[in-house]
């Protein structure tokens, strides 16, 4: 009775570390009056105030930019089905932000599998049945 005590505190504070260490998304507050006066002045071609503010990169865009996310015109695409599916073509014209994700998904694929199936495999291996 103590072990399975013991696995429930540890399962419990495994839940509560996942589930409380969340953030909770924080809504921007606008002002009506604000946005009102910036959309007559872009309908009236006059400059407005986000304008000023142009010509410096958020940090973002700069972690974006590195990837290769960006180039002049906007945003670079990236071809869902060459990256993910069966048939590989293609795969090297990707943008290198989109084969670094591919290679996260994989390597975090793999991970999850040694957790799942190796780590208690060893765990039995080494230690043998547990004792219930």
């Amino acid at each position: 009775m103590r072990n399975f005590r013991k696995a429930a505190l540890a399962g419990a504070t495994a839940v509560a570390v996942a589930f409380g260490s969340t953030t909770m998304a924080v809504a921007e507050e606008t002002n009506n009056d604000v946005e009102l006066i910036n959309e007559t002045d872009q309908a009236e071609g006059t400059d407005t105030p986000s304008d000023n503010n142009e010509g410096k990169s958020k940090a973002s865009t700069k972690i974006g930019a590195g990837l290769g996310a960006y180039d002049k015109d906007g945003a670079t695409a990236a071809d869902g089905e060459a990256i993910f599916g069966s048939d590989k073509t293609g795969f090297g014209e990707q943008p290198g932000w989109a084969k670094a994700f591919y290679a996260l998904t994989v390597f975090s694929a793999v991970s999850a599998f040694i957790g799942l199936v190796v780590g208690p495999a060893y765990n039995f291996v080494v230690h043998g049945m547990p004792n219930l």
